[in-house]
């Protein structure tokens, strides 16, 4: 009898996890950009609708019992923003404006902060259940990415959205990465905050799929960034110079075994922080992406200034080619805050800008500090904060922000509902 129920709270645990990577895998488009259009599209446009429907009987529930949650209504600014963008670009290149409400359907991942709020506020599942879950998921996207990057090569699906090619980097497929930053800091803070050793070994994958596999110069230094300042507001001076020996020491055994086994890989990245140093202190660079990012920072400013506060909208990649039509090698993406205030002017920009205040305003009131997830959640939306200066990852991956914003909001109000309430 025993064992029978263990098979089957197993299965039922099986069956929830799978629900829940599902969640994710959609809130972070994990797999939108796959070759298999129609599954793509049939998929996102599936999860878009359970979104909207569950977001609906929100606002049904609150006009009944006359009272709104505060999350309900830091929804609506981003729902609003892809009609206003819709119809910036139909005023300013003549885009049919169906085209570019269909274009930003990724901006309706916000909605996944109102349901993470929801879920764990109303008792959906406990808190500890759905860490679980959470994290269980971010382990098996780390798992899928190592795959397809150790064994699928992906020049064979460079005709497609799935694959872009960086002229310094080679092909790079198009996940959301900055979800194995999340996993990353939480093992790290699980390490550091609850003394759990074990995490060793995730930190060690996520940190050896983001060196090996993404060589992003300005997210490492965006994460390293952010440890410091975990690091400045938490630790005692002696637990600072320990941690700096450590790390220093940790450093030069990773360089000298790079050297010894792949001299040639550890050649290439100290060339890409070479190219960097130069671009900052003005020196004439000769790498490709460098000077393609200056062609592309001059028409994200040009544009800016002639529209500066609306922006110029959203381009849909099914209309004249989106924004290639200005240049073949143009994408606002790639330009961070200037792309946005391309895009968005002052006011759209400002909104994406929205979960990063409230977060920070909010974290001021959270008392659990010894608790990896909140902990995590809160430098997780710091890393992105700092991220989007130089790319503007939200006009393709918003729903990681969403998730982990969702997080805080419930951490912030588990304890005081009266309090989120209008």
């Amino acid at each position: 009898m025993k064992i029978n129920l263990n098979i089957n709270n197993i299965v039922k645990g099986g069956f929830y996890q799978l629900l829940w990577f599902l969640f994710f895998a959609s809130a972070f488009s994990i797999f939108g950009r796959l070759p298999n259009r129609i599954f793509v599209d049939v998929s996102s446009l599936g999860f878009l609708f359970i979104l909207l429907v569950h977001y609906g009987f929100e606002c049904y529930k609150s006009v009944r019992i006359k009272k709104v949650r505060n999350i309900t209504l830091i929804m609506l600014p981003f729902l609003i923003m892809p009609i206003i963008s819709a119809i910036q670009a139909s005023k300013v290149f003549g885009q049919p404006i169906v085209f570019g409400l269909i274009a930003q359907r990724q901006l309706t991942m916000v909605l996944c902060a109102h349901f993470v709020a929801t879920a764990l506020s109303d008792s959906w599942l406990s808190k500890e259940k759905f860490e679980k879950y959470f994290i269980g998921s971010l382990h098996i996207m780390l798992f899928v990415f190592l795959v397809f990057y150790m064994f699928v090569d992906p020049a064979r699906f460079i005709d497609t959205d799935f694959v872009t090619l960086s002229l310094n980097k080679g092909y790079r497929y198009e996940f959301p990465d900055s979800c194995i930053y999340g996993l990353f800091l939480y093992g790290l803070f699980k390490i550091w905050i609850t003394k759990e050793k074990g995490w060793l070994l995730s930190v060690l994958l996520s940190a050896f799929y983001i060196l090996v596999y993404l060589m992003d110069r300005t997210q490492l230094i965006a994460i390293a960034g952010t440890i410091g300042v975990y690091v400045l507001l938490n630790f005692s001076f002696p637990r600072i110079i320990r941690t700096a020996i450590l790390a220093g020491v940790g450093g030069v055994i990773a360089f000298g075994a790079l050297g010894l086994l792949a001299p040639e890989f550890l050649t290439k990245n100290i060339n890409l922080y070479v190219t960097a140093v130069e671009t900052l202190t003005g020196e004439k660079v000769a790498e490709s992406s460098t000077n393609v990012r200056f062609m592309e920072s001059k028409i994200a400013l040009d544009g800016f200034i002639k529209h500066p506060i609306m922006g110029v909208g959203f381009l849909s990649t099914k209309w004249n080619d989106g924004f290639r039509s200005l240049n073949k090698h143009f994408y606002p993406v790639d330009v961070g805050i200037l792309g946005n205030l391309f895009v968005y002017g002052i006011i759209g920009t400002l909104v994406f800008y929205i979960p990063f205040f409230i977060t920070w305003k909010y974290s001021r009131k959270i008392k659990s500090k010894n608790d990896a997830l909140i902990v995590s959640s809160i430098y997780v939306l710091l890393f992105q904060f700092a991220d989007y200066f130089t790319a503007a990852s939200n006009q393709k991956f918003f729903g990681v922000v969403a998730v982990y914003f969702g997080i805080v909001y419930y951490y912030r109000f588990r304890k005081d509902n009266l309090e989120e309430t209008l």
